[in-house]
């Protein structure tokens, strides 16, 4: 796209049809895959993020916390929708709580499969910990607390490339959730676990 030809343009709204079909988007999806389609954009958004912060270190004090923004986004949202995919609810006191989601998912997962085969502690204790640095998801979103006192983050340093991994198998991992749902709901694959 030629910004300057934009700004030139007497018509400079913001959303507009695409003049080059294969550079615009439709909003065509809906429902509950809407949903996936957000925590997916958000996990490959912190990815994105994350990689060019690898790839420039000077870069990463700005993108860091878009990045994590986007991380813990993607976890609350793919948490909201597997809860309710596998029959729960998310509770109304959740909110932005990954503690309080995490909880739900836990109860929601023991319900629908005794053994809980596609629950992994990996993710689990990934995003215990993220609970636990921003509980609220305002950490990496405001600078400060709405009283006005500064937001406080661990002051130790933080690997970028294990967070990269991270989001990248919380990723893999949310993506194949929903199949691992379906098959725990399954009495024959169940039979043959137990096997």
């Amino acid at each position: 796209m030629n910004c300057e030809a934009f700004l030139n343009d007497p018509d400079t709204s913001l959303i507009a049809p695409a003049q080059d079909e294969s550079k615009g988007v439709e909003f065509t999806f809906d429902g509950s895959w809407r949903t996936c389609r957000i925590w997916e954009g958000y996990f490959r958004a912190s990815q994105i993020l994350l990689e060019a912060a690898l790839q420039e270190p000077q870069e990463a004090r700005g993108l860091i916390f878009p990045a994590l923004f986007n991380l813990r986004h993607a976890i609350e949202v793919a948490l909201k929708w597997h809860i309710q995919y596998a029959g729960g609810l998310v509770p109304r006191r959740a909110g932005h709580d990954l503690g309080v989601l995490l909880t739900a998912f836990r109860e929601t997962a023991h319900d629908l499969d005794d053994e809980t085969s596609y629950v992994s502690d990996f993710a689990l204790a990934c995003i215990s910990e993220l609970a636990s640095v921003d509980p609220q998801s305002i950490t990496f979103r405001y600078s400060s607390e709405p009283d006005g006192r500064p937001i406080k983050i661990a002051p130790r340093c933080w690997d970028l490339g294990r967070l990269y991994c991270s989001a990248d198998a919380l990723s893999l991992w949310f993506d194949g959730l929903s199949g691992q749902i379906d098959l725990s709901r399954d009495d024959h694959y169940q039979a043959y676990l137990r096997s």
